[in-house]
């Protein structure tokens, strides 16, 4: 590594990450636009949902070189769960109530 991390430096990348986000937005709002439509449909599709959409910043910082690469992630991330349990093996059953998953 040819230099150490110094506050001065840290202060610079932070300078550079904040100059380059708005650059980022305007170039990615066709895709963010598309993105909140897209969340927003599926909020109302499911009764209740939340509409949350997540744009995640990442900085990649060459520390043996100059460069500071900063990212704008645009997708839409469909989430589906159930809940199931799982039968406590220590524990036994008393075969009293029928038990459903």
């Amino acid at each position: 590594m040819n230099t150490t991390p110094t506050p001065s430096r840290i202060d610079d990348l932070a300078a550079k990450v904040a100059e380059s986000i708005p650059g980022l937005f305007a170039e990615a709002t066709d895709q963010i636009t598309e993105a909140i439509n897209s969340v927003m449909e599926t909020a109302q599709e499911n009764d209740g949902a939340k509409a949350i959409l997540t744009l995640p910043i990442s900085v990649k910082w060459d520390l043996d070189g100059t460069a500071v690469i900063v990212s704008l992630g645009v997708n839409v991330k469909r989430k589906y769960e159930q809940i199931k349990n799982l039968d406590d093996h220590d524990q036994p059953k008393l075969g009293l109530v029928e038990e459903n998953n």
